[in-house]
Formats: structure tokens, sequence, C-alpha cells
């Protein structure tokens, strides 16, 4: 069984040392218990607050959600001209039916984090891989991540059957559209908060979120966020991207009063 990890301080120097002897891989640089701390960590690595990642912008740090709370991975980019990293992937996967009697199999395409679930590194490039069932071949993709956490494809179904609902919440908003507060509206400070929170940790949950506007001194928009998941039909995986747009919503109608 695996036993959670003692909390350490980061040995920057080391991580920093690392990312330039392989440039453009990903390396981790510690777990945080909350997205606050880690969203922190990774801006101050990207502007170089940071002395060990000197100088700004040659370095870049995102944090994603893993199972014992909120990773940070690095890398080192100066001059390489690299490609944003992905934040999801398509894949094709075997779904075998969940109900009692199911018989056969079916390949679904579905779209997951292009993070590992386990520790927040980067999952492996998707590639085909054929199989045979009732005699008859089929193609899936498979995957190995570069961490070592190997992704069952049971599981992957069910992160994808979790990540289904978010694209309906958003749909008012247009494609691209760029996140902030409505001007002058109650709370436009606590979205754009959330917005630059996001910057880091894109995945993090509502729930999370209302804590953060709370201890930012904003406990009004924290209700507002609570009340909204209470009545949302994603419940408590509702985001937070998903909150700050209801915020917006609220203040485009007038706010809570």
């Amino acid at each position: 069984m695996t036993s959670e990890p003692t909390p350490v301080h980061a040995d920057h120097q080391r991580v920093a040392w690392k990312c330039q002897a392989e440039p453009g891989t990903e390396f981790l640089v510690e777990v945080y218990a909350n997205w606050q701390s880690a969203g922190a960590i990774a801006r101050r690595i990207g502007s170089a607050n940071i002395g060990f990642y000197r100088p700004a912008g040659a370095f870049e740090a995102s944090a994603h959600p893993c199972q014992y709370g909120t990773a940070v991975w690095a890398r080192y980019v100066a001059g390489l001209g690299l490609e944003p990293l992905p934040t999801t992937m398509t894949v094709r996967v075997p779904d075998y039916g969940r109900q009692a009697g199911y018989e056969g199999v079916r390949i679904a395409e579905v779209e997951i984090s292009a993070r590992c679930q386990v520790c927040g590194g980067p999952r492996g490039e998707a590639r085909p891989d054929t199989f045979v069932r009732d005699g008859a071949p089929l193609v899936r993709d498979a995957w190995m991540n570069s961490c070592g956490h190997a992704d069952d494809y049971a599981a992957v179904l069910e992160e994808a059957r979790q990540r289904a609902g978010l694209p309906r919440l958003l749909r008012h908003e247009p494609e691209g559209r760029e996140l902030k507060g409505v001007e002058g509206g109650e709370f436009a400070a606590a979205v754009d908060l959330i917005a630059e929170a996001l910057k880091a940790a894109p995945h993090t949950r509502a729930k999370t979120a209302a804590r953060f506007l709370e201890d930012q001194g904003h406990p009004v928009a924290a209700a507002a966020i609570r009340a909204f998941v209470a009545t949302n039909v994603t419940g408590g995986q509702t985001s937070a991207r998903a909150a700050a747009l209801y915020l917006n919503r609220l203040d485009t109608e007038g706010g809570t009063k």
C-alpha cells in the first residue's frame, strides 16, 4: 500500500539544474497541500522570483491536481521555441460496459487530461494498439507515462465522464474568450483572482476557489460560489472557471442585491 508522502521543502537549485541538463523536459518541483501554494510557486518560477530560475522566462512551470494535493512541474525553455504544453488529449479506449450481463466491446473516443492523475506529470504520447476481441481485430490507443504510473482504461473512461459536463457549462462563452471580471461589478476582483490562479492550476474545483476567495477577503463571492455548487448538476466536480463565469453572470444581471 502506498502511504502519503511527508511534505518537504522543494530543492529549487537541484530542480533548476535538472531542467537545464535536459532542456524541454518537465521535472517535478514539489507536491503542495493546496492549489493556492502550488499556483504561487509556479508563477514565481516563471517570473524568476526564485533566483535559481533566472532570467525571467527561462523556465516555465505549471500546477496540476494529483493524488496528494497539487503538483508543480517545471521545464527549461530558454531559446528552444517550444510549443505550449497540451492540457488535454483525445484517445480511443475499449468500453466493456458497466451494466450486468453486458457482452462485447465498443471503442470510445474520449477527451482526458494530458496529465497523469497520480502525480500530475505529463502523460505519454498515444499510439495505435491493435487487439483482438471475439475474433475481430480492434484498434485502441496505448501510451506509457514517463512517470511510470499506468493508466487503466476503466479509470480513463471514468475521468472522461467526469470531464464531459464542463463544455456544457461553458457553451454561453465564446471559444478563447479571456476570463475577466465585469468592469465595475460586485465580483470583478474575485473573478480576476480566480482567473490569475487558473493560469497555474487550470483544473481547480469551485469549492477550492471559494475557500481561496474567503482567505483573500471576498466572503460574499465565496458564499455565492458555494450556493452555485449546491444547485449545479455537476456538484463537487464544478470547475472554478464555471464558478467565475457564474459570478460574471450575477454582475451582468445586477449582483446579489
